[in-house]
């Protein structure tokens, strides 16, 4: 979906950021996940919406660089940045693999690291005090999705769902502990498309001693201009977070 008509949020925002470097390029392909990430990023019948898309349009709209954004499976979207398709992936946590394979922007905003858990598979709850509690325990999450930032071993995370309906049946059935997500995505599932994850008997709690999940974009080291695109972005989001722009718009989102 090409980005060509602002939404008001976006329109409203965009005049207070702060002034565009010029960069050569004419366009950039962006890429999100294709299970969707509400609110940051979601598909709403034929468009692309999300506060990710009014970020963009924030900075972008007066710079003369048509920007375009995809949402194919996110594994793909993370190989195809890497390999220089895109040029911009969106909405991606820190590991050292892609601060090592891309060129990472300041991050743009924060999440809560959860874990959810079924009620009905652990009646009395779950004596979680601390989060290597929870490396104890059988922990999924969605296939090509970083932990990281979970403060958990991720590597001891089984990443085989390809979606949140597939993490839920999983925990239902006993096959895991507890699923790992970030509490604001499930509640942009409920807003934004009035899918409740967290219905029924399934418990969602904060990971102990986690002060959040730091998101940034990731940008193709195999762009020309790949650090003059770090710098506009990066110059933008500082500009917006102090002036409260940032806030302003994901609240627009969850309020």
């Amino acid at each position: 979906m090409k980005i060509a008509l602002l939404s008001a949020t976006a329109l409203a925002g965009s005049l207070l950021s702060g002034p565009a470097m010029a960069l050569d390029t004419s366009s950039l392909k962006v890429c999100g996940d294709g299970a969707n990430w509400p609110p940051f990023h979601y598909k709403k019948g034929e468009n692309i919406e999300g506060y990710d898309i009014d970020v963009l349009n924030a900075i972008f709209q007066n710079s003369g660089v048509d920007v375009s954004v995809d949402l194919p499976p996110w594994k793909r979207c993370v190989f195809e940045t890497k390999s220089g398709n895109y040029d911009i992936a969106l909405s991606a946590s820190y590991n050292e693999e892609r601060d090592r394979d891309f060129l990472l922007t300041d991050y743009y905003y924060t999440l809560q690291p959860s874990y959810i858990y079924s009620t009905q598979q652990h009646p009395n709850g779950l004596n979680i005090e601390t989060a290597d509690d929870i490396n104890q325990l059988r922990m999924c999450g969605l296939l090509g999705y970083n932990y990281t930032g979970f403060s958990v071993d991720d590597s001891q995370v089984r990443k085989s769902a390809k979606d949140f309906k597939q993490l839920v049946k999983q925990t239902q059935a006993g096959r895991c502990d507890v699923f790992l997500a970030r509490y604001e995505i499930l509640a942009g599932f409920k807003a934004a498309q009035g899918i409740d994850y967290l219905a029924g008997e399934m418990q969602v709690e904060p990971i102990p001693g986690n002060m959040g999940d730091k998101f940034h974009m990731m940008i193709s080291r195999e762009h020309p201009e790949a650090n003059e695109i770090k710098a506009l972005l990066d110059q933008n989001f500082e500009s917006m977070r102090q002036s409260g722009q940032l806030k302003s718009i994901l609240d627009g989102y969850l309020d």
